[in-house]
């Protein structure tokens, strides 16, 4: 990586995150460091690549190029490395994925146990939980990751889209809870009792944001986390209601520990998860076997 890459890196998460401080908190670094790289950076070319927008700062036109530029070449570089790797052969490497985390138990129990059974030398990498400024399916199309398991819809030229049934989505809740019993909740009843929701940047909360927007009756929930594997313990706790497929909370229905609710509402009645992959990317030999095998699977 030369020192313009590096930092045009910063710069990227910069733009990405929205600001200094937030791209430094993500690079878990200090806010003078990505400073003084951007610093460096304008200096280096002579013109301001960020421009402050109210709370937050935005790539000027200059900033925009060297951004554009910046993510060619690391896909350039990902498709010559991937090339080599095939032109030698090798059953090593990487594999890079990320997984929506109400994939994560069958991505573990289904796919990878048979990926490093194939290539036992291949490190497979998982990205999970919304620890990334950028959506799933824009991190497969800047080739930061290979394949994203992710929630849909997603409509973009740049991507390859298989999408597939999840099933219904459904209120989760404790067996002791109020709505236990109940073989059909509606929405109008669902907001009587405290609610669990995601970060609005995840699939799965934009789709129940969605469901409530048409039935005429957003919500206000009563606890927020970050993670669907918090958002059912919580559930199971007893402490409020979590929204997810039943496919995505089998092991704790399966255990007694939770119940999958239907929701009784038209847009409910089915979900959509989706694998992605760039388009032209030619994937590694892992990473292609990895592919065929979850598309086999849906």
């Amino acid at each position: 990586m030369t020192l313009l890459d590096k930092r045009a890196f910063y710069l990227l998460e910069v733009s990405s995150c929205g600001g200094i401080r937030a791209a430094a908190e993500h690079l878990h670094t200090n806010p003078s460091v990505v400073s003084r790289q951007i610093r460096s950076l304008e200096q280096a070319l002579g013109m301001a690549l960020l421009e402050r927008q109210g709370r937050h700062v935005m790539l000027t036109e200059a900033g925009q190029l060297v951004v554009d530029g910046f993510l060619a070449q690391r896909r350039l570089n990902s498709e010559l490395g991937d090339t080599l790797s095939r032109l030698r052969n090798l059953q090593a490497g990487k594999v890079v994925v990320s997984v929506g985390d109400g994939f994560v138990d069958s991505f573990i129990n289904h796919v990878m146990k048979r990926v490093s059974e194939h290539y036992p030398d291949v490190l497979i990498e998982i990205k999970t939980g919304i620890y990334y400024p950028r959506e799933p399916h824009e991190m497969v199309a800047n080739d930061e990751v290979d394949i994203a398991i992710t929630y849909g819809p997603i409509s973009d030229p740049r991507l390859v889209v298989h999408s597939f049934e999840r099933g219904p989505l459904c209120a989760l809740v404790a067996p002791s809870h109020a709505l236990a019993n109940h073989e059909r909740v509606s929405v109008a009843e669902l907001l009587q009792h405290k609610l669990i929701f995601l970060p609005d940047v995840s699939g799965s909360q934009q789709f129940v944001n969605a469901l409530l927007g048409a039935a005429g009756q957003p919500a206000t929930p009563a606890y927020r986390c970050n993670l669907h594997s918090v958002s059912r313990r919580m559930a199971s706790a007893g402490i409020g209601v979590s929204f997810m497929t039943a496919a995505a909370a089998r092991s704790e229905i399966e255990a007694g520990l939770l119940k999958a609710i239907p929701i009784d509402h038209p847009m409910a009645a089915s979900s959509q998860g989706n694998l992605v992959k760039r388009v032209g990317r030619r994937l590694s030999p892992a990473a292609d076997y990895l592919w065929k095998l979850m598309m086999a699977m849906q």
